[in-house]
């Protein structure tokens, strides 16, 4: 998929087991690898449900900079 001249590739979710399932009901995450003139970003798509139903949705933006800090 293309958006605005970037490259879009969603990464797939891998599997659960039956003993390590989600961490949570409530929250659901999706991750793209978004690549442009050599540039490349990893963005995670965070969907919040709650308790009333409603739902939050967050972006959270990683370059490859950021994702080999050292912390």
């Amino acid at each position: 998929m293309k958006i605005q001249g970037w490259n879009m590739k969603p990464i797939a979710p891998k599997g659960w087991t039956d003993v390590d399932g989600p961490l949570s009901d409530d929250i659901r995450v999706e991750t793209v690898v978004a690549t442009k003139d050599n540039k490349r970003v990893v963005l995670h798509r965070v969907v919040k449900r709650n308790p009333d139903g409603s739902e939050e949705i967050f972006i959270i933006k990683a370059t490859p900079q950021i994702l080999n800090t050292e912390h």
